[in-house]
């Protein structure tokens, strides 16, 4: 039954959980992760997602208060469903190759990490029946806090430009999120610009502006670098439905995938780079 304003107001808020803290992945939420071709985006979610399993704060990247960047107060459930590199992609990602270390490299206690992977396979739909049935079973396989889709267009042969397509995809995600209580991570492309047209924030996403407006944080990653660098400085700006603003921060793509905070204050122009801060043990593996 509907209650009065009076009422209403005497209830209690409830404070609100987040994955990652500072608003940027509530509990239950949604997150669009998002860049354009080779800017790094699935190095940095893989970075991200080894984090949230082992529950420390993203890329270890603190300011110079000491306060975490980007907060992951313990270790989550992850669950990356990924359409793009398949398992040879990923296990050079992940493992190495050719006696080169990877992103797991020197990491103990793997058997204990909650971090689960289905790769690449076409059974994954977001826009069809059987899809989602597949998608569900695996879902409810694993029992993740966090589920990742990369990319959003091997997922569906929807019409991305269509609002009502990409609001019926977007309503998966929401059925995911109250069935099974898990926060979702969308990795997406940004759309180029045109003179013309210029975009800004979240409506650089490719696609209807429904994907935007259906999410609680897009995250932009963009390769400030040039494409010839071996190890390209990446800048991720922030737009957030729940949390106050947070200025953009820079990252480095080591040569073994790894990613590394280049710190508070830093600022790119060319191959300069400041205040760097401490790198730690396990980032210096």
């Amino acid at each position: 039954m509907a209650e009065q304003l009076a009422d209403f107001l005497k209830h209690e808020p409830s404070p609100q959980p987040y994955v990652v803290g500072r608003g940027i992945l509530p509990v239950g939420g949604k997150c669009i992760i998002a860049g354009s071709p080779k800017s790094n985006k699935s190095f940095l979610v893989l970075n991200l997602l080894l984090d949230l399993a082992m529950g420390r704060n993203a890329f270890e990247a603190y300011y110079k208060s000491g306060a975490p960047v980007l907060p992951i107060s313990k270790a989550w459930r992850v669950l990356l469903t990924e359409q793009e590199m398949g398992d040879q992609g990923l296990l050079e990602r992940l493992a190495g190759k050719d006696g080169k270390p990877g992103l797991c490299t020197g990491m103990e206690n793997l058997d204990a990490l909650p971090f689960f992977i289905k790769s690449r396979d076409t059974a994954m739909r977001l826009d069809t029946p059987k899809g989602r049935d597949f998608i569900n079973q695996e879902i409810a396989s694993v029992k993740p806090d966090v589920v990742v889709f990369d990319p959003f267009a091997q997922f569906h042969l929807s019409d991305e430009n269509s609002a009502q397509e990409t609001s019926a995809l977007m309503r998966v995600f929401n059925h995911i999120i109250e069935d099974y209580g898990c926060a979702v991570i969308v990795v997406h492309h940004t759309a180029k610009e045109t003179p013309d047209n210029p975009r800004r924030g979240g409506n650089r996403l490719r696609g209807s502006s429904a994907i935007f407006g259906d999410i609680d944080t897009f995250i932009e990653v963009q390769r400030k670098s040039s494409e010839h660098s071996r190890e390209p400085v990446l800048g991720l700006s922030f737009e957030l439905r729940r949390g106050e603003p947070i200025e953009e921060i820079f990252v480095e793509r080591l040569m073994d995938g790894r990613v590394r905070y280049l710190g508070d204050g830093y600022e790119f122009g060319g191959t300069a780079k400041k205040d760097q801060g401490p790198r730690s043990k396990y980032r210096d593996l």
